[in-house]
């Protein structure tokens, strides 16, 4: 028999959480710490004292003493069992009433599907989709469509990441292998850091908002997560001193020249050399504004992961563009993924994409050979359903006005 319960113990949630199919970071309980500008509960359901379901779930407070509730990628539970799903969703409804809660907003960590960008058309939707859409409908919630664009919902419903592979090497694409020697040969160097760091690695992530043009996290955030975490936080920063690279490219430049001056060479001898002093000049041309700014030991790119359960997010990636020639993005995220599998982790999620598969982050996180995830989108359960419609359209506004 199903019992609801109004609080459930945070170790108890984890450890269900973590043991579960649907296990996901943004349902540890810690992850209430990180947003902690919301108020947060934890409540499940057990069958005869054994925990079925359960769901961290954030609470924000509105105007007029009124509150909406977030599940970030939950509730974890068996959507199969259309009694379980019914009765939780009806008691989750009934509870979020002690908080005048206007409406909870659901989503649910499905993946509907999951293929590789080329075998998008090629790949149909799990055989158990509908029935999942319909088990949480029944239970009163309404979905919210399989939305295309990332900024259409709170979480990505289009995310693409790794799974645990025998030799990550040799899974990555050509050009990604060619890129990460590259670096190599740039003498870039990736390592993991601590809490230590974290001013260095904000730094790096404000060049990229300032490239981008977008609004991320400061450093007290990041500080936070790394905090809340501890071990489980993994933030890796690449360095360069860009004067090596320069020393070795004059020093070969002299010895194309002088090579070129022998009268002896064959034509094959001649085309070769010729081709690398073009590829020499057009390095050192590059490298000349770098070294002007930069002429010692800098860090140039970072990542900010957390692994929870199985899973490890990459939550924060950025770069200092004046070394995009050096390729670090690509040496850091082959050292990172290595990392992590070898830390016993199975999957690897790289973040958001938008859900037609024509942007920039698709086709870079595709040269890793990743797959797309797609999950089953949002839900909302009204809780009040005469102020439902207007609840939405003050969501709506607050959203527009933010953006």
């Amino acid at each position: 028999m199903y019992h609801f319960i109004e609080k459930v113990d945070p170790a108890r949630h984890d450890a269900f959480v973590e043991n579960h199919p649907l296990c996901n970071l943004l349902q540890s309980s810690s992850w209430a710490k990180v947003k902690d500008n919301w108020d947060h509960e934890i409540v499940g359901v057990e069958n005869d004292g054994v925990l079925v379901g359960s769901s961290l779930i954030l609470i924000k407070r509105l105007p007029f003493t009124f509150t909406m509730m977030y599940i970030p990628r939950g509730p974890i539970m068996d959507y199969e069992n259309r009694e379980l799903v019914h009765y939780y969703l009806k008691s989750l409804k009934k509870w979020a009433k002690k908080y005048h809660c206007l409406f909870i907003k659901l989503d649910p960590g499905i993946c509907i599907r999951e293929y590789l960008v080329k075998d998008k058309d090629k790949t149909p939707y799990d055989e158990h989709t509908k029935e999942w859409i319909q088990n949480i409908e029944l239970g009163g919630a309404k979905h919210l469509g399989l939305t295309q664009n990332m900024h259409d919902t709170i979480q990505p419903r289009f995310q693409m990441g790794l799974h645990k592979c025998e030799d990550l090497s040799k899974h990555i694409s050509k050009d990604a292998r060619k890129s990460k020697n590259a670096a190599i040969r740039k003498h870039v160097e990736v390592k993991r850091y601590g809490i230590e760091k974290v001013d260095t690695f904000a730094q790096i992530m404000h060049l990229t908002e300032v490239r981008k043009g977008v609004a991320l996290r400061n450093q007290q955030y990041f500080r936070k997560l790394m905090e809340v975490y501890k071990d489980h936080a993994y933030l890796f920063l690449s360095s360069v001193d860009p004067t090596i690279r320069a020393n070795e490219i004059k020093t070969r430049l002299d010895e194309v020249q002088k090579e070129l001056e022998n009268g002896n060479l064959s034509h094959n001898q001649l085309d070769r050399l010729d081709i690398e002093l073009k590829n020499m000049k057009e390095e050192w041309d590059s490298l000349k504004e770098v070294i002007e700014k930069y002429n010692s030991t800098t860090y140039v790119a970072g990542a900010l992961m957390i692994g929870f359960g199985h899973t490890v997010e990459m939550l924060y990636a950025g770069m200092n563009n004046d070394f995009r020639s050096f390729k670090p993005q690509f040496l850091s995220h082959y050292i990172r993924f290595q990392y992590v599998f070898d830390q016993g982790y199975e999957y690897a999620c790289m973040g958001g994409v938008e859900g037609t598969l024509d942007d920039g982050l698709t086709g870079y996180k595709s040269k890793f050979n990743a797959s797309v995830r797609e999950y089953i989108g949002e839900f909302d359960l009204p809780v009040y359903n005469s102020l439902y419609l207007l609840s939405q359209l003050a969501y709506k506004l607050r959203k527009k006005i933010r953006k």
